[in-house]
C-alpha cells in the first residue's frame, strides 16, 4: 500500500485498513470461486495479493472519481428508460415479478435491470445514492434470480393465465 503511485489520493479516501481488507476479499474469492488459481510458492501468492490491494485501489480510485448527481426517474415517470418489448407482454411479467419481490430495493434493482435493459455498471452510474458498487448489484441480483427461479413454475402458470386471458 505506502509504495503504490496513487498512496495519496488512495490515503484521503479511505483507510489503510480498508483497502487491505479488500485485498484480502478478493484474494480469498478469486481463491476459492476459481479452483484453477494454484501458488507454487508464497512469492506467487502474495504477488496475487499485491495485484488485489491494487486493483481495490484502482477500483476506489474510480468509484469516487465518478459524477455523483445523475438520478434516475421513478417507474412510470416521464423521460424513464425504456427497452421496446417485441412480444407485447413486458408490462405482465413485470406486474408478475414485482410481486414476487417482497423487498424494495430488489424490485427497484429487477426494474432497473430486467425492465429498462440497464447494465450493473449502468446502474451504479445513474444510481450512486441507491446501490454502493458493482458488486452490490451482482449480489441483490443474484438473490432477485435465485427467488424467481424457486418459483418459476408460479411464473410459469401465471403468464399462461396472463396470455389466456388475452
Amino acid at each position: 500500500m505506502r509504495r503504490h503511485p496513487s498512496r495519496e489520493a488512495a490515503y484521503r479516501l479511505e483507510s489503510e485498513e480498508n483497502y487491505v481488507a479488500r485485498a484480502f476479499e478478493r484474494f480469498w474469492q478469486a481463491t476459492t470461486q476459481n479452483q484453477k488459481v494454484e501458488f507454487g510458492t508464497i512469492a506467487a501468492a502474495l504477488q496475487y495479493l499485491r495485484a488485489s490491494l491494487h486493483g481495490a485501489i484502482v477500483d476506489t480510485l474510480r468509484f469516487h472519481a465518478r459524477p455523483r448527481e445523475v438520478v434516475m426517474p421513478e417507474p412510470g415517470f416521464p423521460g424513464e428508460p425504456r427497452v421496446q418489448d417485441s412480444t407485447g407482454g413486458g408490462d405482465e411479467i413485470w406486474e408478475i415479478v414485482k410481486k414476487m419481490l417482497h423487498d424494495r430495493r430488489e424490485q427497484r434493482l429487477a426494474y432497473l435491470l430486467f425492465h429498462c435493459g440497464l447494465k450493473p455498471r449502468e446502474i451504479i452510474r445513474f444510481c450512486p445514492q441507491e446501490f454502493r458498487d458493482v458488486q452490490e448489484v451482482y449480489r441483490v441480483r443474484r438473490n432477485v434470480v435465485e427467488q424467481l427461479l424457486r418459483r418459476r413454475d408460479y411464473v410459469r402458470w401465471r403468464l399462461k393465465t396472463a396470455v389466456s386471458d388475452d
